[in-house]
């Protein structure tokens, strides 16, 4: 459909709310959000009113002489993104609109209704907030008066058998992650709205993450409540280790030694949480807190532009972009400093001392060890490849989101 300056736009039902910097504009059928400028809501407000295009640019040109006003190209974004109901009285695309709300049905159906938002807000009491600080208290506490505590990457290796090794600290991470996520799960239900597990990836890392799309339908201190109770919760095991460490001697037999696997765990956990450049949950407080949102990808074109004297953007960046590009930058020396330090050791630890076991069928327990550890491998390098291919799938669908 041909978009012109006498054209008459009718936008579909949307629910508008003030945010930090602009507005948070959300569609009323989908449940889709997407940020906009005081001028695209000015712009969607004359368009409800029936005018023309042409004469909604030259009041707004009037209004914003600063700013580079073109209602055709946001009026042609706005029937990419199915925001429009009719144009020039015809209804848009409607079987489409319908398919697309088809589609949408499980972000809002399910989304672990069967949490009591009044059970779960209960346990982020204002008191029970308190609780978690004085828990990071004490953690950063214990570590300093008790630095054997601090943990080491030979701690995971419980036993001869690297399948076993694998296995624990598999199974253990994937424990303490889904109770992380848990924590994510209840803070969002705490505001009665929907969240769903999911599958993606931080760098090279497979993680399970929480989608909580409907945060954004809260004022931006609320969200924060969703964004940290993860590690919120992880601070409250992470306790629970260290003391468990402390009260049981070494030689106690496996629960310290299961214990400082957790603690490792947590801790690289933790350390991840401070790579910004992965879209950590402390990446989404600063996201909310400054109000700069697509803060990464904001930041990323600035770099390049800085770099080589081009890339996309726009050239006044605020503060928060240009300070975040700093810690994009810092997050991958970080990332490059874990991995040397702590997963490269155990990766070529495990490869050597199981590798050698593939070419001896004859020592069966130790050679079936060995395939099953490079399953483990294969396994977890399928389920990155997934995570990559996915994530490069939601880009390209969330492209055009944003509005200046």
């Amino acid at each position: 459909m041909k978009v012109t300056p006498q054209s008459i736009v009718k936008p579909v039902e949307l629910t508008v709310r003030p945010d930090r910097q602009g507005f948070i504009v959300e569609d009323a059928a989908t449940r889709d959000y997407y940020e906009m400028s005081g001028l695209c809501v000015e712009a969607l407000d004359r368009m409800k009113e029936g005018m023309p295009l042409g004469a909604i640019e030259t009041e707004l040109k009037a209004k914003y002489p600063e700013e580079d006003v073109d209602l055709l190209d946001f009026a042609k974004q706005l029937l990419e993104l199915r925001l429009i109901a009719e144009l020039d009285g015809t209804t848009v695309e409607t079987a489409a609109n319908e398919t697309k709300r088809e589609a949408r049905v499980p972000r809002t159906s399910g989304g672990f209704g069967w949490i009591p938002p009044r059970a779960a807000a209960a346990l982020f009491h204002p008191a029970l907030r308190f609780v978690y600080i004085l828990a990071m208290l004490t953690n950063v506490l214990l570590l300093v008066l008790r630095p054997e505590l601090f943990p080491r990457y030979r701690d995971v290796f419980l036993f001869d058998s690297m399948v076993m090794n694998s296995v624990v600290w598999l199974a253990l991470s994937f424990v303490l992650l889904m109770l992380h996520e848990l924590g994510h799960i209840v803070a969002v239900r705490s505001f009665g709205l929907p969240a769903r597990l999911g599958i993606g990836h931080r760098f090279v890392f497979v993680v399970f993450e929480t989608e909580m799309n409907g945060i954004w339908s809260l004022a931006p201190k609320q969200r924060n409540r969703a964004f940290l109770a993860g590690m919120g919760v992880d601070q409250l095991l992470l306790l629970l280790c260290l003391v468990v460490q402390t009260t049981l001697p070494g030689d106690s037999g496996l629960i310290p030694m299961v214990a400082a696997v957790a603690v490792l765990d947590l801790f690289l956990k933790l350390a991840f949480q401070c790579c910004f450049f992965m879209k950590t949950d402390l990446y989404y407080v600063a996201e909310n807190w400054t109000g700069c949102y697509n803060l990464m990808e904001r930041s990323r074109a600035w770099l390049g532009r800085k770099r080589v004297g081009r890339g996309g953007g726009r050239a006044d960046e605020p503060l928060a972009v240009r300070v975040y590009a700093f810690f994009y930058a810092a997050g991958y020396v970080l990332n490059i400093v874990l991995i040397l330090f702590f997963f490269a050791p155990q990766l070529v630890v495990s490869l050597m001392t199981v590798l050698p076991w593939l070419a001896v069928p004859s020592e069966t327990a130790r050679f079936w060890d060995a395939v099953v550890f490079a399953l483990e491998i294969i396994g977890l390098g399928s389920l990155l490849v997934y995570a990559w291919r996915k994530s490069r799938a939601e880009s390209a669908a969330d492209r055009g989101r944003n509005f200046s």
